[in-house]
């Protein structure tokens, strides 16, 4: 990833400002870009659910190598979004 996540987030801000054809006073960018960065975090939590629950499935009679295989998956979730957050 080339930029990281907090600047994502203001870019997607400053469209969504521009699409409303309006400019925040304050801290009103800070806060909408914030909402926007815990969105995208949570996508990406709901992704790591989704292919958790479906390697689970899949290798259900393998429990072993499912469970490694998750782990494998939860942990690569957490180092991208410590990585992202940590970049801010």
């Amino acid at each position: 990833m080339s930029k990281n996540l907090n600047d994502r987030a203001h870019q997607v801000t400053e469209e969504i400002f521009d699409i409303l054809g309006v400019r925040p006073s304050g801290d009103q960018g800070k806060k909408v870009a914030k909402a926007v960065e815990q969105v995208i975090v949570k996508a990406l939590n709901k992704g790591v659910e989704r292919s958790t629950v479906a390697t689970s499935e899949i290798l259900g009679k393998d429990r072993g190598m499912g469970d490694r295989i998750v782990e494998e998956i939860r942990s690569a979730n957490k180092a991208l979004i410590v990585n992202l957050t940590a970049m801010r």
